[in-house]
Order: structure tokens, then sequence, then C-alpha cells
């Protein structure tokens, strides 16, 4: 299955995808967005910017047709996505919320290889102290 998450858009639901400064900047330095922050970006309950939500979805997700508008300048949580670092038990797990987080990683070493990515990702661009073993 070439592109996994064609028909779905469930991730862009209600999306609590967080970005880095390197994220946002990406993203607005596209001239042919012609964004300001303010369009894309919200302030989470934890002090993080994330992706702002219109209509219960993803600023970014086309309704029609499911599929990113930005999808190659995605935030780098969106390509890593569905395997996510979970604070609560400091490991990184699927997505349950994702119904196809089976095909992603098909190998525990691809998934082990993105996590270290995951973490480094976290401890440098959002400045979380998570465990980097």
């Amino acid at each position: 299955m070439k592109n996994k998450c064609k028909d779905c858009g469930i991730c862009c639901k209600q999306t609590e995808m967080i970005l880095s400064e390197a994220d946002t900047a990406l993203i607005l330095n596209d001239a042919s967005l012609n964004l300001k922050r303010e369009d894309f970006v919200e302030i989470n309950n934890d002090g993080f910017f994330q992706l702002k939500n219109v209509k219960g979805f993803c600023v970014f997700l086309e309704i029609s047709t499911k599929l990113c508008k930005i999808y190659k300048l995605r935030p780098q949580g969106c390509k890593f996505y569905p395997l996510i670092y979970d604070l609560s038990i400091n490991k990184c797990v699927l997505d349950k919320d994702c119904p196809r987080s089976d095909i992603f990683y098909e190998t525990s070493r691809k998934a082990k290889i993105t996590c270290l990515k995951i973490k480094k990702y976290l401890n440098q661009q959002l400045n979380l102290n998570v465990d980097n073993s």
C-alpha cells in the first residue's frame, strides 16, 4: 500500500500535534502558502505550540479528500506518526487511535530507530528531557 493514510484522516481529527520552531519556520517560509503563525498555530494547555484545529480537524486537512494540504512541509511529529512518545510511561508506542498503525512499522528494528529519532526530536527541538536510551 503506497499511501497508507489514503481515505483516513483520523489522526487529523482534533489533532494535538506539537510544533517545534523548526516546524513552524518551515511552513512560514513557504511563500506560496502566504501564512502567518496565527493562521495555523495555537498554544496548548502545557504551553507548547500545536497545530490549530478548525471545525474539529487540523487546519491543513483537506476534508473532502482527507489529504494534507502541506504534506511535503508537514511537522516532524506527523512524519513519525503513528509512532508517538507517551510521556506518562516514558516510551514509544503506536497510537491506538490510528486504525492502520500495524502497517507503518513492519519490524521492531524500524520502530526502534524511529523511536530514537523521536526522542532526539523531543530533547533537541522541544526541550523535553526524555530518556535517550
